[in-house]
């Protein structure tokens, strides 16, 4: 059996470069220009009770890495645009909720970190991510949907990033940048895409050379 023929990096980086396009659309425009007044939502007990911990920052920021060693790992060609499709209906879906329904959550003041390394990642955060964006929360769908991907093509790695996307997801409510109802957004947004990638694309881009080989020697583009 041959094996899978692997997906470019030069591809994977023109890919990447259209989801940072879309990215800035779906989730940096909104997150500083929301198009109406972000709404606050109502903490639950779960928000209310969950400590705020600064050092989580770490594992807060830590969804970067996690999703460009995701982009690294995943080779095949199959496995990869399924990774992408996924990851650009993630964008699109929170996007979505970002420009029409906008959130914002009740953050409050970053204390002052005696470590250098929590203290410029609480930085980053309060510079480059407004409280705005909630529901459903883009830190875990991404995360989560990243995880997901690895599972078929990179078992070894699979285990350790689905823990990893945990501790992410954790760290959402312990730097008070989520609420508890943005986490449950967040993974019914990768339940979305994982189906409509398993139930529509996946099959239809499958079959479409068939299909596209039979409409041609149809009746109908006979006639045309």
């Amino acid at each position: 059996m041959a094996s899978e023929r692997t997906y470019q990096f030069k591809r994977k980086f023109k890919l990447f470069a259209w989801f940072l396009l879309g990215y800035g659309i779906f989730y940096i425009f909104p997150n500083f220009y929301a198009p109406w007044t972000p709404s606050l939502l109502p903490l639950t007990w779960i928000d209310r009770n969950v400590s705020f911990l600064p050092w989580t920052f770490l594992i807060y920021t830590s969804d970067y890495l996690l999703i460009f060693l995701s982009i690294l790992i995943i080779n095949e060609e199959s496995y990869f645009l399924r990774f992408s499709r996924m990851m650009f209906a993630t964008l699109v879906i929170c996007g979505f909720f970002f420009l029409v329904f906008p959130t914002t959550y009740p953050r409050p003041t970053y204390p002052i970190s005696n470590q250098w390394m929590v203290q410029a990642a609480m930085d980053l955060v309060y510079v480059a991510d407004t409280p705005n964006n909630c529901f459903p929360s883009m830190h875990v769908a991404l995360t989560s949907v990243s995880a997901w991907s690895l599972r078929g093509c990179a078992p070894k790695y699979f285990k350790v990033f689905v823990i990893w996307a945990l501790a992410i997801i954790l760290s959402t409510l312990t730097t008070k940048q989520h609420y508890f109802v943005d986490i449950l957004g967040g993974l019914g947004v990768l339940v979305g895409v994982v189906a409509l990638e398993e139930k529509f694309f996946f099959h239809y881009l499958r079959d479409f050379p068939k299909i596209a080989k039979n409409s041609k020697n149809s009746e109908f583009t006979k006639v045309f």
